[in-house]
């Protein structure tokens, strides 16, 4: 039987460093994070979700979205929200909702590389793991629900004890050639950067 993967935008809550605003909805060259996405998403999988607390903003977008199980719990909660919602599917790719250059190109590896793994994760320069742009087996519920309940809320801890295939070296760089698909958006100079590199891709 052919495994089946979702997708889902983990939003994550008010950015404080850029005045409370919701990530996904920064405009990056004529269009929000969150519109970015979904269109390659929505393109790629045949189940997109939004893992977010506050559905009002997304309402707009006609997408699913799904609230935390465990309030603040952070990423972790947002990745267990959207595992937990995704039934009739093995995995979901999540990505964080700040992300506005994922390419088609690293969200098809990502759902197609190694299909039997717990998860499928980046792992670039000097071991930099990125957790919010990885796929994720159902089968981790449990042990997502554990950590939870325990306050261990570190998703990098998650990947420490699964059972990872990495997308890292050449196969990495290959899939991102610019190194760009993980810059995000947390402060007023990632936006400016981000709007200098849409300008070039115009």
């Amino acid at each position: 039987m052919s495994r089946v993967v979702a997708a889902a935008i983990v939003a994550g809550g008010p950015a404080r460093r850029l005045g409370g605003i919701a990530k996904p909805f920064i405009n990056i060259g004529g269009r929000t994070v969150a519109e970015r996405q979904l269109a390659l998403l929505r393109s790629a999988f045949p189940r997109v979700l939004v893992a977010a607390n506050d559905p009002a903003p997304w309402a707009e977008l006609a997408v699913e979205v799904v609230g935390d199980r465990v309030l603040g719990g952070g990423p972790l909660a947002g990745i267990d929200a959207a595992l937990t919602a995704a039934e009739g599917c093995n995995a979901v790719v999540c990505v964080a909702g700040d992300l506005p250059f994922v390419t088609p190109e690293l969200l098809a590896a990502l759902r197609d590389h190694v299909p039997d793994a717990c998860a499928v994760a980046p792992r670039g320069l000097a071991g930099r793991i990125e957790p919010l742009c990885a796929r994720y087996d159902r089968t981790l519920l449990p042990s997502i629900g554990a950590r939870l309940r325990a306050g261990d809320l570190a998703v990098h801890h998650l990947l420490d004890s699964a059972d990872v295939a990495w997308l890292e070296g050449d196969a990495l760089r290959a899939l991102d050639p610019d190194g760009t698909c993980f810059l995000n958006l947390n402060t007023p100079d990632d936006i400016l950067r981000a709007e200098a590199i849409a300008k070039q891709r115009l």
